[in-house]
């Protein structure tokens, strides 16, 4: 029989993630079916599972496949804050470019492929410098990451503004024909001018939490 599969060629583990990818970017994850990635590649749905177990393993293998194409960079010349700042913006552009990511690394379970591994080594790696247990590493990157999914997902669902707004001036717009008299502090806060001067709120509230890690771990 032939070793052609449709007009993709020979069909490999790698093509599958591929078409899959390809798809989640387009309709979503949950649009993701095995029978769409199969369409995708003129193959049948039965000649997939020769390559992939079922759609929880090639979900594993896409975010793989994702995680391997935003590369962390050596660490020569990185303090721990600067690396977890590379650490955040890697995450950050990877949901943007792929919003799917956001579902599928909170459903997704271990084992994880050598691309999720190798970036949680070099996280940890990173920390390495604050002399953290092991477990309270561990805690800090999570902290992180839900910082730049929690971001992600209020960018991606329209209600943040452009991105890189400042929180303070989405306040103030939505709340700016809103009787705040019974409020004080929230019409303080809308009416104070916005600090000068160019700002990455991202950033800072990424610092917000480094510092909170830094002052217990000095």
């Amino acid at each position: 029989m032939s070793p052609r599969v449709g007009p993709s060629g020979p069909l490999s583990r790698e093509k599958i993630v591929t078409a899959a990818i390809e798809v989640a970017d387009e309709l979503g994850l949950d649009a993701m079916t095995m029978k769409r990635v199969a369409d995708r590649l003129g193959a049948g749905v039965m000649s997939l599972y020769r390559h992939i177990a079922d759609k929880e393993q090639l979900i594993e293998a896409m975010v793989d496949q994702i995680t391997g194409e935003y590369d962390y960079p050596t660490q020569t010349g990185l303090d721990w804050r600067a690396a977890m700042h590379v650490l955040a913006r890697q995450d950050w552009t990877a949901f943007l470019d792929h919003p799917w990511m956001l579902t599928a690394t909170a459903t997704v379970t271990p084992p994880f492929g050598t691309a999720s591994l190798t970036a949680m080594e070099w996280a940890l790696t990173a920390l390495e410098e604050l002399e953290l247990a092991p477990h309270t590493a561990a805690r800090a990157i999570m902290t992180i990451n839900n910082y730049v999914q929690g971001s992600a997902r209020v960018f991606l669902g329209g209600t943040q503004g452009e991105a890189g707004d400042d929180p303070g001036s989405n306040w103030q717009h939505r709340l700016a024909d809103i009787d705040l008299s019974a409020f004080p502090r929230l019409h303080h806060l809308i009416t104070q001018p916005l600090p000068a001067g160019e700002r990455d709120p991202f950033a800072d509230g990424l610092d917000i939490i480094l510092d909170g890690i830094a002052a217990d771990h000095p």
